[in-house]
């Protein structure tokens, strides 16, 4: 696992772990004492939720954990194969590059207007909008390594080590 995967795989524990801690205490003062914890629905559906599943994406990728549909792919021949990977990654690639560009401009935008939502209490949800373009980038950066890698490592199978 790359270093980037790793931090951003335990950034995402740290939402579940503090969600789960924020949820049961929640649940335990809202049937033990008749007192909710106010605002948890919105933290965690605009905070934990968002860092937990985008800042999981680069230890997805750094694992090979997408999900795969190969129906004809085992069937290829290697050049074929080969063709198929490219265009995957170049894919890949535009996918998070697009989506993390649009999520950009929308994390900007909602910091210019401090954008809030109105529950319990008001809650800045703006910070939260920069999980989103920062799980994809750094998802494009562990592809992108394991790629290099990748060829790195076919090079000096067919050269040796020089």
């Amino acid at each position: 696992m790359t270093p980037i995967a790793r931090a951003a795989a335990l950034f995402s524990w740290a939402a579940a772990v503090l969600m789960l801690v924020q949820v049961s205490i929640d649940i335990l003062g809202k049937f033990l004492f008749a007192t909710p914890l106010a605002g948890t629905a919105e933290i965690v559906a605009s905070y934990y939720m968002i860092a937990l599943v985008f800042m999981a994406l680069p230890l997805v990728e750094s694992r090979d954990e997408a999900i795969v549909v190969d129906l004809l792919y085992d069937r290829f021949g290697p050049r074929l194969k080969l063709a198929c990977r490219v265009l995957a990654l170049l894919f890949t690639l535009a996918f998070y590059g697009v989506f993390a560009w649009t999520t950009w401009e929308a994390a900007m935008k909602s910091m210019a207007i401090r954008e809030v939502i109105i529950g319990a209490r008001e809650f800045q949800v703006w910070p939260s909008r920069f999980f989103l373009p920062a799980g994809c980038v750094l998802a494009a950066l562990v592809v992108l390594l394991k790629q290099a890698e990748g060829i790195l490592a076919l090079r000096e199978a067919r050269h040796g080590s020089r």
